[in-house]
C-alpha cells in the first residue's frame, strides 16, 4: 500500500469512526447541581480488540476517571447517541438499536408502550454497521443515512423504535468511488449532510465539496451541491442561518503526498438555504487565514468563530508516514474568527494527534487532546482566552452530550 493509501484509508476511517462537530447548545457543562447529568463515549483499544464505553456524568468537570469507573461496554463498532433525555445505542456489529433510561449512573434498558424492550434492528434495511450519520428530527421522525451499504436513508421512529420507511440517495455514489458522509445538520424542514469520495484502490478522491440536503418531512431528496474550489468535506455549521462547508484533510493531505497542483486547499465555503449552490462571493483558503500548511475540521457555534486543529510542528511533514502524521503529537487548536480572517493558536492546550473535532455545550467549546503515548484523552473547555482542563479517561474520546 502506498503512503497516499494508506493515507486517505486512514483519513475515511477516522471520519466514520468520529463525531465531527456534532453537538448541542443545551446546557452548561459545569454541573451545577441542577440535576443535570451527561453522557461521556469514548473507546479504548487493545492490540486484539476495541471496545466502546458510555459513562454517566453528573458534570463534566470530572478530572481523573480510572477504567473501572467507566459504565455501559458495548461493541467496538457501537455508537451512543442523546435524544429527550434517553440514550439510543446503535450496534455496529449486529444493525440493532437500544434505548436506554439513565437512573443515576446506570443504564436501564428502555420500555415500550405495549411493555416490549425498547429495541430493533436495520438488518433487514441492509443494516448491519452504522456510521455517525444519525439525525433526530422529532420524537417520530429520525435518519439514518446509510452510505456503507445500500446508499439510502432508513427513516426510523425514536419512540415506538420502529422502521417507519426507506428511500434510496442514488446522489451518494459516485461509481468507482467508496462515500463518506461528514456531520448531519437538522435546520428548519431540511436535513444536511457533507460528501466526501474515495478511491483507495486508486488513492484518488473526486476534487470537490459537497452537500446532499434532504427533506426533513418527506421522503424526498431536495437536491445536491457541489464546488470544486474546495475538496472532501470534513465538517458543517450553522452561522446566521447560513450553512458553512469546511474540506480539509483529506483534500490537503492527498496534494501534500500526490502533488499534482489540481487539489485545492483546505477552505471554507459557504451556503444560502434556499440557493441552488454555494455563495460564489466566499472564500476562505484556511491555510492561509490559519497560516499553517495544513488544516483539519471545523466546529462552529454561530458568532462567527470555529475551532480547527492545524499542523504546528517544526517537523518537515513530508518526511513522515501517514500514521504518524495523524497520530503524532504534532497539531494544535486554534480559534479562527472567518470573517475577521484572523486565527488565534490554543497554546495552552499540548500538541496532539487529529481527533475528533469537539462539541458544544452551553455555547462553548469542548475539544479532546489524546495522548498517544499515555493511552488517554483529556477535555477541554474553550472559553475566550481561558482554557480549562475538565476530564481526562483512558482511550479516545468519540462523544459528549447533555442527557438532561
Amino acid at each position: 500500500m502506498s503512503r497516499l493509501n494508506a493515507l486517505l484509508t486512514t483519513l475515511t476511517a477516522a471520519a466514520i469512526g468520529l463525531a465531527s462537530g456534532c453537538g448541542d447548545d443545551t446546557g452548561g457543562a459545569g454541573g451545577t447541581g441542577d440535576g443535570s447529568s451527561f453522557l461521556l463515549v469514548n473507546r479504548i483499544r487493545t492490540p486484539d480488540a476495541r471496545a466502546i464505553f458510555l459513562t454517566v456524568l453528573p458534570s463534566l468537570d470530572a478530572g481523573s476517571i480510572e477504567r473501572s469507573a467507566l459504565g455501559l461496554e458495548v461493541p467496538g463498532l457501537s455508537r451512543g447517541r442523546v435524544y429527550n433525555g434517553k440514550v439510543y445505542v446503535f450496534d455496529g456489529e449486529s444493525g440493532v438499536i437500544s434505548r436506554y433510561a439513565v437512573q443515576g449512573d446506570r443504564f436501564v434498558l428502555d420500555v415500550l408502550d405495549d411493555g416490549g424492550e425498547a429495541r430493533f434492528s436495520m438488518a433487514g434495511e441492509g443494516v448491519t454497521r452504522f456510521t455517525t450519520t444519525i439525525a433526530f428530527i422529532n420524537s417520530e421522525r429520525a435518519y439514518y443515512i446509510d452510505t456503507l451499504s445500500q446508499n439510502q436513508v432508513v427513516v426510523w421512529n425514536p419512540t415506538e423504535m420502529t422502521v417507519t420507511s426507506t428511500f434510496p440517495v442514488p446522489e451518494l455514489v459516485r461509481e468507482g468511488f467508496s462515500t463518506t458522509g461528514s456531520n448531519i445538520l437538522v435546520l428548519g424542514d431540511l436535513v444536511i449532510m457533507g460528501l466526501s469520495w474515495l478511491n483507495e484502490d486508486q488513492a484518488t478522491i473526486v476534487p470537490s465539496t459537497a452537500m446532499i440536503v434532504l427533506s426533513a418531512t418527506q421522503d424526498v431528496v431536495v437536491g445536491l451541491l457541489e464546488d470544486d474550489r474546495c475538496a472532501s468535506t470534513r465538517a458543517l455549521f450553522v452561522d446566521e442561518g447560513d450553512v458553512y462547508a469546511m474540506a480539509d484533510a483529506n483534500s490537503g493531505l492527498a496534494e501534500l503526498f500526490a502533488p499534482s497542483g489540481t487539489i485545492p486547499p483546505p477552505c471554507l465555503l459557504r451556503w444560502v438555504p434556499g440557493e441552488e449552490d454555494f455563495d460564489p462571493d466566499f472564500y476562505r483558503d484556511l491555510t492561509e487565514v490559519v497560516d499553517e500548511p495544513l488544516v483539519s475540521g471545523a466546529l462552529g457555534r454561530g458568532d462567527g468563530t470555529f475551532v480547527t486543529q492545524a499542523y504546528t510542528s517544526d517537523i518537515d511533514f513530508s518526511t513522515l508516514e501517514p500514521l504518524e502524521l495523524l497520530d503524532d503529537a504534532l497539531w494544535q487548536w486554534s480559534v479562527v474568527d472567518f470573517r475577521a480572517e484572523t486565527a488565534t493558536l490554543i497554546e495552552s492546550i499540548p500538541p496532539g494527534g487529529i481527533s475528533s473535532i469537539g462539541w458544544i455545550i452551553d455555547g462553548e467549546y469542548l475539544v479532546p487532546e489524546f495522548d498517544d503515548a499515555g493511552g488517554t484523552s483529556s477535555l477541554f473547555r474553550i472559553d475566550g482566552p481561558n482554557v480549562v482542563e475538565l476530564l481526562s479517561v483512558p482511550g479516545e474520546i468519540f462523544g459528549v452530550e447533555r442527557i438532561e
